[in-house]
């Protein structure tokens, strides 16, 4: 039983109690209170049969650093920053002047880029600067926070990706390169080939590891994965386990380097697909 079905249930039966105080008691104290548990159980009961909606935060968009080829694919990930994670909708409107922030219909065309950047990190920096206005400035009560900073949050991709969007629907070619996106740290150090370093896994490590699968004797190590970057990663290789152990005792040495690469490759790919071996 849910806990909804829950305190339905207990609705019922304040409504069902009541009606049977007012048919068999004559004290008139106790009739009252019967009647207004009543009215009291009977609107609870219309309360709960409205139905019922998870209040949830917005979905996180995913920012794929290898789905972006061109300057259009930038611009569509910043919309989807811009009406999400970034709240900007919230506030300013595009092509109309009902918002409680300044409208960016043609903010692209009007601000540089080196300002739209400024204007978002250090809203309070210029105001007004720059904005073409008819007749008197518009006084907007709510003041714009700090995007980069908490609760938002946006990092300096996803304020870029959001510029490359203003500047798009301005009609204005946007500035942004997607050379200028920096991809994650881990996938900057991972070189190597993943279908090389499964060979090297299963030439070396499987003896004691597994990926994904729990097996007697041996050590998954999805969930060590799951708790290091690419750096730590290959430290915990070189320097684990502890003294004594020969398994992994000059690991620096019988590996080749593109061999640890591919290792490393494959072991950080089975980190972000969780796929066993």
């Amino acid at each position: 039983m849910t806990e909804v079905q829950l305190l339905q249930v207990i609705g019922l039966t304040v409504v069902g109690v009541g009606a049977s105080l007012l048919l068999f008691v004559k004290a008139r104290f106790i009739r009252v209170v019967a009647f207004v548990s009543m009215v009291l159980g009977a609107f609870s009961l219309v309360a709960l049969g409205v139905p019922q909606m998870a209040s949830l935060p917005p979905a996180v968009e995913k920012f794929d650093v290898a789905s972006i080829k061109d300057k259009k694919d930038l611009a569509a990930i910043g919309q989807k920053i811009f009406f999400g994670k970034g709240q900007c909708a919230l506030c300013h409107t595009i092509g109309s002047s009902e918002g409680r922030c300044p409208d960016l219909k043609g903010v692209g065309a009007k601000l540089t880029r080196q300002f739209l950047y400024e204007s978002l990190t250090q809203p309070q920096a210029y105001v007004y600067m720059d904005y073409q206005h008819v007749g008197p400035p518009k006084f907007f009560p709510a003041k714009m926070p700090y995007i980069n900073k908490k609760p938002i949050g946006l990092n300096k991709n996803e304020i870029y990706a959001v510029i490359a969007f203003l500047q798009s629907m301005s009609g204005e070619e946007i500035t942004v390169d997607p050379s200028e996106i920096e991809a994650p740290y881990d996938v900057v150090l991972v070189i190597g080939d993943k279908a090389g370093g499964q060979k090297v896994f299963r030439a070396l490590c499987a003896k004691c590891h597994t990926v994904g699968v729990a097996e007697k004797g041996k050590t998954d190590l999805l969930p060590v994965l799951g708790r290091q970057t690419d750096p730590g990663l290959r430290r915990l290789v070189l320097s684990e386990p502890k003294l004594g152990s020969k398994d992994h005792q000059g690991f620096d040495r019988k590996l080749a380097l593109k061999d640890f690469d591919d290792l490393m490759a494959y072991l950080m790919d089975a980190k972000a697909t969780a796929k066993p071996l």
